[in-house]
Protein backbone atom coordinates (compact mmCIF):
# COMPACT_ATOMS: atom_id res chain seq x y z
CA UNK A 1 0.00 0.00 0.00
CA UNK A 2 1.23 3.50 -0.69
CA UNK A 3 0.45 7.04 0.31
CA UNK A 4 -1.74 8.84 -2.17
CA UNK A 5 -1.03 12.39 -3.38
CA UNK A 6 -1.33 15.20 -0.81
CA UNK A 7 -4.78 15.51 0.75
CA UNK A 8 -4.52 19.04 2.14
CA UNK A 9 -7.68 20.17 0.31
CA UNK A 10 -9.53 17.12 1.61
CA UNK A 11 -9.10 18.36 5.18
CA UNK A 12 -11.25 21.44 4.63
CA UNK A 13 -14.11 19.30 3.37
CA UNK A 14 -13.78 16.60 6.01
CA UNK A 15 -16.72 17.51 8.31
CA UNK A 16 -19.17 17.65 5.40
CA UNK A 17 -17.89 14.47 3.78
CA UNK A 18 -18.04 12.54 7.04
CA UNK A 19 -21.73 13.38 7.35
CA UNK A 20 -22.28 11.99 3.88
CA UNK A 21 -20.26 8.86 4.71
CA UNK A 22 -22.27 7.88 7.80
CA UNK A 23 -24.36 4.81 6.94
CA UNK A 24 -26.03 2.85 9.73
CA UNK A 25 -25.27 -0.84 10.18
CA UNK A 26 -27.94 -3.37 9.29
CA UNK A 27 -28.67 -6.45 11.37
CA UNK A 28 -30.06 -9.64 9.84
CA UNK A 29 -31.23 -12.61 11.91
CA UNK A 30 -31.03 -15.90 10.08
CA UNK A 31 -33.50 -17.55 9.93
CA UNK A 32 -35.59 -15.34 12.25
CA UNK A 33 -35.45 -13.11 15.32
CA UNK A 34 -37.79 -15.24 17.45
CA UNK A 35 -35.75 -16.51 20.38
CA UNK A 36 -36.53 -19.84 22.03
CA UNK A 37 -38.35 -19.68 25.37
CA UNK A 38 -37.22 -21.62 27.28
CA UNK A 39 -33.73 -21.94 25.76
CA UNK A 40 -32.90 -25.19 23.99
CA UNK A 41 -29.77 -27.30 24.27
CA UNK A 42 -28.15 -27.80 20.89
CA UNK A 43 -24.68 -27.91 19.36
CA UNK A 44 -22.23 -26.23 19.10
CA UNK A 45 -22.89 -24.80 22.57
CA UNK A 46 -24.14 -28.17 23.80
CA UNK A 47 -23.73 -31.42 21.89
CA UNK A 48 -26.08 -34.32 22.58
CA UNK A 49 -24.16 -37.35 23.80
CA UNK A 50 -20.38 -37.06 23.71
CA UNK A 51 -20.26 -33.28 23.50
CA UNK A 52 -21.90 -32.84 26.88
CA UNK A 53 -19.20 -35.00 28.46
CA UNK A 54 -16.17 -33.28 26.95
CA UNK A 55 -15.80 -34.16 23.25
CA UNK A 56 -14.98 -31.46 20.70
CA UNK A 57 -17.63 -30.55 18.14
CA UNK A 58 -17.20 -28.61 14.90
CA UNK A 59 -20.26 -27.02 13.36
CA UNK A 60 -20.93 -24.97 10.23
CA UNK A 61 -24.16 -23.14 9.50
CA UNK A 62 -25.01 -21.76 6.06
CA UNK A 63 -27.20 -18.70 5.67
CA UNK A 64 -27.83 -19.02 1.91
CA UNK A 65 -27.98 -16.32 -0.70
CA UNK A 66 -31.65 -17.23 -1.29
CA UNK A 67 -32.44 -16.00 2.24
CA UNK A 68 -30.13 -12.98 2.16
CA UNK A 69 -31.64 -11.87 -1.18
CA UNK A 70 -34.91 -11.14 0.64
CA UNK A 71 -33.32 -8.92 3.30
CA UNK A 72 -32.99 -5.73 1.25
CA UNK A 73 -29.21 -5.78 1.60
CA UNK A 74 -26.63 -4.02 -0.51
CA UNK A 75 -23.02 -5.14 -0.89
CA UNK A 76 -20.93 -4.34 2.17
CA UNK A 77 -18.88 -5.70 5.06
CA UNK A 78 -19.97 -8.23 7.67
CA UNK A 79 -18.48 -6.92 10.92
CA UNK A 80 -20.13 -9.02 13.65
CA UNK A 81 -21.65 -12.46 14.19
CA UNK A 82 -24.18 -13.03 16.97
CA UNK A 83 -25.69 -16.04 18.68
CA UNK A 84 -28.74 -16.53 20.85
CA UNK A 85 -27.24 -17.38 24.26
CA UNK A 86 -28.73 -18.10 27.65
CA UNK A 87 -27.02 -18.60 30.99
CA UNK A 88 -23.25 -18.67 31.35
CA UNK A 89 -20.54 -21.20 30.52
CA UNK A 90 -16.88 -21.42 29.56
CA UNK A 91 -15.43 -23.49 26.73
CA UNK A 92 -11.77 -24.51 26.75
CA UNK A 93 -11.97 -24.57 22.93
CA UNK A 94 -14.00 -21.92 21.14
CA UNK A 95 -12.91 -20.90 17.64
CA UNK A 96 -15.21 -18.72 15.56
CA UNK A 97 -14.77 -18.46 11.81
CA UNK A 98 -17.06 -16.74 9.31
CA UNK A 99 -17.02 -15.65 5.70
CA UNK A 100 -18.76 -15.45 2.36
CA UNK A 101 -19.24 -18.54 0.21
CA UNK A 102 -20.57 -19.53 -3.21
CA UNK A 103 -21.63 -23.07 -2.24
CA UNK A 104 -25.36 -23.80 -2.27
CA UNK A 105 -25.13 -26.74 0.14
CA UNK A 106 -22.62 -27.76 2.80
CA UNK A 107 -20.35 -30.74 2.15
CA UNK A 108 -17.78 -32.68 4.15
CA UNK A 109 -14.84 -30.32 3.47
CA UNK A 110 -14.91 -27.40 5.89
CA UNK A 111 -12.60 -25.29 3.71
CA UNK A 112 -14.68 -25.80 0.57
CA UNK A 113 -17.76 -24.70 2.49
CA UNK A 114 -15.86 -21.69 3.91
CA UNK A 115 -12.73 -20.72 1.94
CA UNK A 116 -11.63 -18.10 4.51
CA UNK A 117 -10.36 -20.23 7.39
CA UNK A 118 -8.88 -17.41 9.49
CA UNK A 119 -9.99 -17.60 13.12
CA UNK A 120 -12.21 -14.57 13.65
CA UNK A 121 -12.33 -14.85 17.43
CA UNK A 122 -10.63 -17.24 19.83
CA UNK A 123 -12.82 -17.34 22.94
CA UNK A 124 -11.16 -20.27 24.68
CA UNK A 125 -11.54 -20.09 28.47
CA UNK A 126 -13.70 -16.97 28.23
CA UNK A 127 -16.97 -17.17 30.16
CA UNK A 128 -19.71 -16.66 27.58
CA UNK A 129 -22.47 -14.60 29.19
CA UNK A 130 -25.96 -14.97 27.80
CA UNK A 131 -29.21 -13.84 29.32
CA UNK A 132 -30.31 -14.64 32.84
CA UNK A 133 -28.26 -16.90 35.11
CA UNK A 134 -27.13 -20.54 34.89
CA UNK A 135 -30.04 -21.45 37.16
CA UNK A 136 -32.59 -19.35 35.24
CA UNK A 137 -31.27 -18.90 31.68
CA UNK A 138 -33.00 -16.53 29.26
CA UNK A 139 -31.99 -16.16 25.62
CA UNK A 140 -30.55 -12.90 24.35
CA UNK A 141 -28.47 -11.94 21.34
CA UNK A 142 -24.73 -11.82 22.02
CA UNK A 143 -22.65 -10.28 19.24
CA UNK A 144 -18.93 -10.84 18.63
CA UNK A 145 -16.78 -8.39 16.67
CA UNK A 146 -14.88 -10.05 13.84
CA UNK A 147 -11.12 -9.56 13.75
CA UNK A 148 -11.29 -9.89 9.97
CA UNK A 149 -14.51 -8.26 8.71
CA UNK A 150 -15.27 -9.63 5.25
CA UNK A 151 -16.86 -8.37 2.09
CA UNK A 152 -20.23 -9.76 1.03
CA UNK A 153 -22.16 -9.16 -2.18
CA UNK A 154 -25.56 -10.33 -3.44
CA UNK A 155 -25.39 -13.86 -4.81
CA UNK A 156 -23.17 -15.11 -1.99
CA UNK A 157 -24.12 -17.03 1.13
CA UNK A 158 -22.47 -16.72 4.53
CA UNK A 159 -21.02 -19.59 6.56
CA UNK A 160 -20.47 -19.40 10.32
CA UNK A 161 -18.03 -22.04 11.56
CA UNK A 162 -17.58 -22.86 15.28
CA UNK A 163 -15.31 -25.36 17.06
CA UNK A 164 -16.16 -25.83 20.75
CA UNK A 165 -15.42 -28.04 23.71
CA UNK A 166 -16.94 -27.58 27.15
CA UNK A 167 -14.54 -26.55 29.92
CA UNK A 168 -16.74 -28.34 32.46
CA UNK A 169 -18.78 -31.28 31.16
CA UNK A 170 -22.49 -30.72 31.60
CA UNK A 171 -22.25 -26.92 32.01
CA UNK A 172 -23.21 -25.15 28.80
CA UNK A 173 -25.11 -22.20 27.34
CA UNK A 174 -28.66 -22.52 26.05
CA UNK A 175 -29.49 -21.24 22.58
CA UNK A 176 -32.19 -21.07 19.91
CA UNK A 177 -32.60 -23.77 17.27
CA UNK A 178 -35.02 -23.51 14.40
CA UNK A 179 -35.66 -24.75 10.89
CA UNK A 180 -36.01 -22.64 7.81
CA UNK A 181 -33.17 -20.92 6.00
CA UNK A 182 -30.18 -22.35 7.86
CA UNK A 183 -28.53 -25.66 6.93
CA UNK A 184 -25.72 -27.25 8.88
CA UNK A 185 -22.75 -29.62 8.73
CA UNK A 186 -21.11 -31.00 11.86
CA UNK A 187 -18.88 -33.58 13.50
CA UNK A 188 -19.68 -34.64 17.08
CA UNK A 189 -16.16 -36.00 17.75
CA UNK A 190 -13.99 -33.55 15.85
CA UNK A 191 -10.22 -33.81 15.62
CA UNK A 192 -7.93 -31.64 13.49
CA UNK A 193 -8.31 -32.63 9.86
CA UNK A 194 -11.49 -34.66 10.35
CA UNK A 195 -14.30 -33.93 7.84
CA UNK A 196 -17.91 -33.05 8.54
CA UNK A 197 -19.91 -36.24 9.03
CA UNK A 198 -23.53 -35.11 9.51
CA UNK A 199 -25.73 -32.85 7.37
CA UNK A 200 -29.20 -31.58 8.30
CA UNK A 201 -31.50 -28.65 7.81
CA UNK A 202 -32.28 -26.07 10.45
CA UNK A 203 -29.80 -25.17 13.14
CA UNK A 204 -29.00 -22.45 15.63
CA UNK A 205 -30.21 -18.92 15.07
CA UNK A 206 -27.53 -16.56 13.74
CA UNK A 207 -27.18 -12.81 13.74
CA UNK A 208 -25.16 -11.01 11.05
CA UNK A 209 -24.26 -7.32 11.23
CA UNK A 210 -23.60 -5.56 7.91
CA UNK A 211 -21.94 -2.17 7.37
CA UNK A 212 -20.80 -0.17 4.36
CA UNK A 213 -17.34 -0.57 2.84
CA UNK A 214 -15.73 2.16 4.94
CA UNK A 215 -13.28 1.74 7.81
CA UNK A 216 -14.69 -0.42 10.62
CA UNK A 217 -14.37 1.37 13.96
CA UNK A 218 -13.57 -0.40 17.22
CA UNK A 219 -12.52 0.59 20.73
CA UNK A 220 -12.51 4.12 22.12
CA UNK A 221 -10.07 6.99 22.29
CA UNK A 222 -8.88 8.95 25.32
CA UNK A 223 -8.21 12.55 26.24
CA UNK A 224 -6.08 14.59 28.57
CA UNK A 225 -7.92 16.55 31.31
CA UNK A 226 -9.64 19.48 29.65
CA UNK A 227 -8.71 18.27 26.17
CA UNK A 228 -10.60 16.65 23.33
CA UNK A 229 -10.73 12.98 22.39
CA UNK A 230 -9.22 12.28 18.96
CA UNK A 231 -11.57 10.45 16.59
CA UNK A 232 -10.68 8.39 13.53
CA UNK A 233 -13.00 7.94 10.55
CA UNK A 234 -12.75 7.39 6.81
CA UNK A 235 -13.91 8.64 3.44
CA UNK A 236 -14.24 6.22 0.54
CA UNK A 237 -13.46 2.51 0.56
CA UNK A 238 -10.55 0.11 0.20
CA UNK A 239 -11.50 -1.54 -3.09
CA UNK A 240 -8.57 -2.64 -5.24
CA UNK A 241 -7.15 0.40 -7.02
CA UNK A 242 -8.99 2.89 -4.79
CA UNK A 243 -7.75 5.37 -2.20
CA UNK A 244 -9.37 5.43 1.23
CA UNK A 245 -8.86 8.69 3.13
CA UNK A 246 -8.34 8.19 6.85
CA UNK A 247 -9.36 11.26 8.83
CA UNK A 248 -8.32 12.09 12.39
CA UNK A 249 -10.39 14.87 13.96
CA UNK A 250 -10.21 16.66 17.32
CA UNK A 251 -6.44 16.19 17.35
CA UNK A 252 -3.96 18.50 19.04
CA UNK A 253 -2.46 21.19 16.83
CA UNK A 254 1.24 21.92 17.13
CA UNK A 255 2.39 18.54 18.44
CA UNK A 256 3.73 15.36 16.89
CA UNK A 257 0.93 13.06 15.80
CA UNK A 258 0.21 10.43 13.21
CA UNK A 259 -1.26 7.05 12.38
CA UNK A 260 -0.14 3.69 13.70
CA UNK A 261 -0.60 0.80 11.28
CA UNK A 262 -0.42 -2.83 12.36
CA UNK A 263 -1.26 -6.33 11.24
CA UNK A 264 -2.87 -7.39 14.51
CA UNK A 265 -5.27 -6.03 17.06
CA UNK A 266 -4.94 -9.00 19.41
CA UNK A 267 -1.20 -8.90 20.21
CA UNK A 268 2.01 -7.00 19.63
CA UNK A 269 4.81 -9.49 20.01
CA UNK A 270 4.00 -11.43 23.17
CA UNK A 271 1.91 -8.58 24.65
CA UNK A 272 -1.89 -8.94 24.38
CA UNK A 273 -3.96 -6.11 22.92
CA UNK A 274 -5.65 -3.87 23.82
CA UNK A 275 -2.82 -2.68 26.08
CA UNK A 276 -4.10 -0.38 28.88
CA UNK A 277 -1.80 2.58 29.48
CA UNK A 278 -3.74 4.22 32.30
CA UNK A 279 -6.25 7.06 32.39
CA UNK A 280 -8.58 5.30 29.97
CA UNK A 281 -5.93 5.24 27.23
CA UNK A 282 -5.15 2.01 25.38
CA UNK A 283 -2.97 0.91 22.51
CA UNK A 284 -5.44 -0.92 20.26
CA UNK A 285 -3.27 -2.00 17.33
CA UNK A 286 0.20 -3.46 16.90
CA UNK A 287 2.51 -0.46 16.25
CA UNK A 288 4.24 -1.98 13.22
CA UNK A 289 4.42 1.29 11.27
CA UNK A 290 4.07 4.93 12.36
CA UNK A 291 3.22 7.60 9.76
CA UNK A 292 3.68 11.17 11.11
CA UNK A 293 1.15 13.60 9.65
CA UNK A 294 0.66 17.39 9.59
CA UNK A 295 -2.40 18.97 11.19
CA UNK A 296 -4.74 21.58 9.74
CA UNK A 297 -5.85 23.92 12.58
CA UNK A 298 -9.57 24.18 13.28
CA UNK A 299 -9.36 26.49 16.32
CA UNK A 300 -8.97 26.20 20.05
CA UNK A 301 -5.65 24.39 19.80
CA UNK A 302 -7.25 21.54 17.84
CA UNK A 303 -7.08 20.40 14.26
CA UNK A 304 -7.73 17.67 11.74
CA UNK A 305 -5.41 15.45 9.76
CA UNK A 306 -5.96 13.23 6.71
CA UNK A 307 -4.03 10.43 5.03
CA UNK A 308 -4.69 8.88 1.64
CA UNK A 309 -4.21 5.11 1.85
CA UNK A 310 -3.76 3.89 -1.71
CA UNK A 311 -4.75 0.28 -2.41
CA UNK A 312 -2.71 -1.41 -5.17
CA UNK A 313 -4.78 -3.09 -7.87
CA UNK A 314 -3.47 -6.54 -6.99
CA UNK A 315 -6.03 -9.38 -6.66
CA UNK A 316 -3.75 -11.12 -4.15
CA UNK A 317 -4.59 -8.36 -1.65
CA UNK A 318 -8.34 -9.08 -1.71
CA UNK A 319 -9.42 -9.92 1.85
CA UNK A 320 -6.32 -8.36 3.45
CA UNK A 321 -6.90 -6.45 6.68
CA UNK A 322 -4.83 -3.70 8.30
CA UNK A 323 -5.51 -2.01 11.65
CA UNK A 324 -4.91 1.65 12.43
CA UNK A 325 -5.12 4.17 15.28
CA UNK A 326 -4.22 7.85 15.67
CA UNK A 327 -1.74 8.74 18.40
CA UNK A 328 -0.23 12.07 19.42
CA UNK A 329 2.34 13.44 21.82
CA UNK A 330 0.37 14.95 24.70
CA UNK A 331 2.17 16.13 27.88
CA UNK A 332 -1.19 16.21 29.66
CA UNK A 333 -1.99 12.58 28.87
CA UNK A 334 -3.61 10.85 31.86
CA UNK A 335 -1.76 7.55 31.41
CA UNK A 336 1.73 6.26 32.03
CA UNK A 337 3.07 7.62 28.71
CA UNK A 338 2.66 11.16 27.31
CA UNK A 339 0.40 9.99 24.49
CA UNK A 340 -3.31 10.15 23.75
CA UNK A 341 -5.10 7.94 21.25
CA UNK A 342 -8.16 7.73 19.01
CA UNK A 343 -10.48 4.81 18.52
CA UNK A 344 -9.15 2.05 16.30
CA UNK A 345 -10.05 1.29 12.69
CA UNK A 346 -10.02 -1.79 10.46
CA UNK A 347 -9.36 -1.36 6.75
CA UNK A 348 -10.63 -4.31 4.67
CA UNK A 349 -9.40 -4.68 1.10
CA UNK A 350 -11.97 -6.09 -1.32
Amino acid sequence: MHQAPPVRRVCAAVPFLLLLAAVPAQTVDCPSSTLATPPVTTFPFYTPGAGSTGATVRYQALCPDSFLAGQNLTAGLVTKVGFSLAGQAAYDVFELRAGATTVATLGSDWAVNLPDQRVQRDLANVALQGGGTPAAPVNQWVEFDLDFPFAWQPGEGIVVDVVTRLATPGIYCGTTSSGGAVSRAYNFAYTNGAPATNFTGGGIALRLVFADFGMVEFGTGCQAPGGATPTLDSIGDAALGNTMVLVADQVLDGTLGGLLFGFSRTATGAVPLPLPLGGGCSLLVAPDVFVPLPTTPTGGGLGTSAFGLGIPNDPLLRGAVVYTQWTQLDPGAPGTVPLTFSNGGIVVVF
